[in-house]
């Protein structure tokens, strides 16, 4: 009966261990999913706040062109837009505007101005006039990319990005007094006569040739502003004053074209050479044709539209960038318009 009465009792007493036992690791098992659980809850809030926090780092962004009323500034239009397609990160939110005319652009850059942008890209149609009000976007607080012409301020915008204009002029200057061999008669078609863009290219031809080639002569200056109407009138204009003219420095290539025309339609066999600005296709042609007259663009490339939209992005991300960034200009000629033609417009 002893022996009955230990064995049930050790019986019950392993019984009762093993519910402890089995309870305790229910325990540990609920502890360890509650634990998980909580993890869970944790991170999805992480998640959430991380969404939260990139929601609100859009940036707002305005690009504020000129008149797309020639092939240069068409050409850069297509290169912003197809730039602002590629970005697919949702941090950006882009406007891009042309101007009808230089008053519609100041008017413009003044409603950018009190539309919280935390960057403007321009293009100034008329850097003189443009001037104050890029000024007063920069000490607003407003990021600012110049591209492509220059304004009248010594430090008041964000980046410069623009082509060498200076260096063209010096460019053509040389190329010009060295066809002609250091003498003739020169006739100067700028672009709209004073604002940076123009002083900028004529300066750096003007200094080229009273410097290199003081037996050249500046006989005549026009206006052939930045299309082939204005290049044609002015032409047009100046040929029946003048007998003998050698050479004609044109600060743009659809201007150039049409002062070509201009000689051409007056069978004019004194001018000996013309060059243009730009690279437009057309222009491109006759120099890969050999023209006798047409000789030479100095270019550079609205391509630059995709560089201001990207110049931008890294601004508005915090990553280094220079604030002056000067692109290089190319004198083409017969000799190597094949390698620039994939660049023309």
């Amino acid at each position: 009966m002893k022996k009955i009465l230990i064995i049930a009792i050790a019986v019950v007493f392993m019984a009762s261990m093993l519910f402890i036992g089995t309870s305790c690791k229910e325990e540990e098992v609920v502890a360890e999913e509650e634990v998980v659980a909580e993890e869970e809850v944790v991170a999805e809030e992480e998640v959430v706040a991380e969404e939260e926090v990139v929601a609100e780092e859009v940036f707002k962004v305005a690009v504020s062109l000129p008149p797309a009323n020639n092939a240069w500034q068409a050409k850069l239009l297509e290169f912003v837009n197809s730039e602002i397609a590629k970005d697919t990160t949702g941090q950006f939110e882009f406007t891009v505007k042309n101007a009808v005319d230089d008053a519609d652009q100041l008017n413009m850059l003044t409603q950018f101005k009190g539309a919280g942008y935390d960057l403007i890209v321009i293009l100034p149609g008329n850097g003189t006039l443009l001037t104050s009000i890029c000024e007063q976007i920069y000490d607003a607080g407003i990021k600012t990319v110049i591209l492509d012409r220059n304004i009248d301020s010594e430090d008041k915008y964000t980046c410069l990005l623009m082509g060498d204009n200076y260096g063209a002029g010096v460019n053509a200057a040389n190329y010009i007094g060295e066809a002609l061999g250091g003498k003739g008669n020169i006739a100067i078609l700028r672009s709209y006569v004073g604002i940076p863009i123009d002083l900028e290219r004529y300066t750096g031809f003007v200094d080229t040739l009273t410097e290199n080639y003081p037996d050249m002569e500046i006989v005549v200056e026009g206006d052939g502003e930045f299309n082939r109407e204005a290049g044609l009138a002015a032409m047009t204009d100046i040929l029946p004053a003048y007998d003998i003219i050698d050479g004609v420095y044109t600060q743009d290539d659809e201007a150039a074209l049409g002062a070509y025309n201009a000689i051409k339609n007056a069978n004019r066999e004194d001018i000996k050479i013309i060059t243009g600005f730009g690279g437009t296709a057309d222009a491109y042609d006759l120099i890969a044709a050999g023209d006798p007259v047409y000789k030479a663009s100095m270019s550079y490339f609205p391509s630059m539209g995709a560089d201001g939209i990207q110049m931008a992005k890294k601004i508005l991300l915090g990553e280094s960038f220079e604030k002056d960034n000067i692109l290089p200009t190319y004198v083409v000629t017969t000799e190597n318009v094949a390698d620039f033609t994939e660049f023309s417009y």
